[in-house]
Parts: structure tokens; C-alpha cells; sequence
């Protein structure tokens, strides 16, 4: 419960800034548990008049290259430890998340 509160947070944020823009916001996310806590933020965006595209992807590297790559605005789908792993790997900074 406490990680879906802390994504929906974390989206909060993100669809707030994006509140003025009629473009759509991309997440990427791996299917399951992500995708399907995205679908439920999708309806709830949609209420808000904001639109949401889930981009599932079954590797775990791509996503947060798109994120990188400026492909996507956000991605759901790993721990901090990980995240913090794969910034010193492939030496990138423009990531964003959400955590405890």
C-alpha cells in the first residue's frame, strides 16, 4: 500500500507540471504490478483532463534509457538501489523518482 501511495504521489507531481500542457505524458513501466497501478492513475488523470500513455517494456534497461533520451516523462518499474546502479553505470543524470 505504502508503494502505491508513494507512486501516486510521485505522479502527482509530475501531472501537476504537466497540467497547462495538453500533450501526453509517457510513463514506461514493466507489465504487472506497475502497469496496472498506472492504469488505475491513468483513469484518475483522465478526470483531471490529463492524458496518460503507459509504455510497457520487459527489459529493464530501456526505460530508463527513454527516460534519458527524453522519450518518456517518467518510468515505474524499479528500486532506488537499482536506479542509483544503473545512473553510475551508464553515467546518467536526468532521472527522477519517488522513494521512502
Amino acid at each position: 500500500m505504502l508503494k502505491k501511495t508513494l507512486i501516486a504521489a510521485g505522479l502527482a507531481v509530475l501531472l501537476g507540471a504537466h497540467a497547462a500542457s495538453a500533450e501526453t505524458i509517457k510513463i514506461g513501466a514493466t507489465p504487472g504490478p506497475h502497469a496496472q497501478i498506472l492504469e488505475k492513475v491513468k483513469e484518475i488523470a483522465k478526470t483531471k483532463g490529463l492524458d496518460i500513455e503507459i509504455l510497457e517494456f520487459s527489459d529493464y534497461v530501456v526505460p530508463n534509457q527513454a527516460l534519458n533520451d527524453g522519450e518518456l516523462q517518467a518510468n515505474s518499474f524499479q528500486h532506488k538501489p537499482y536506479l542509483d546502479n544503473q545512473i553510475a553505470d551508464r553515467n546518467t543524470t536526468s532521472s527522477m523518482s519517488a522513494t521512502p
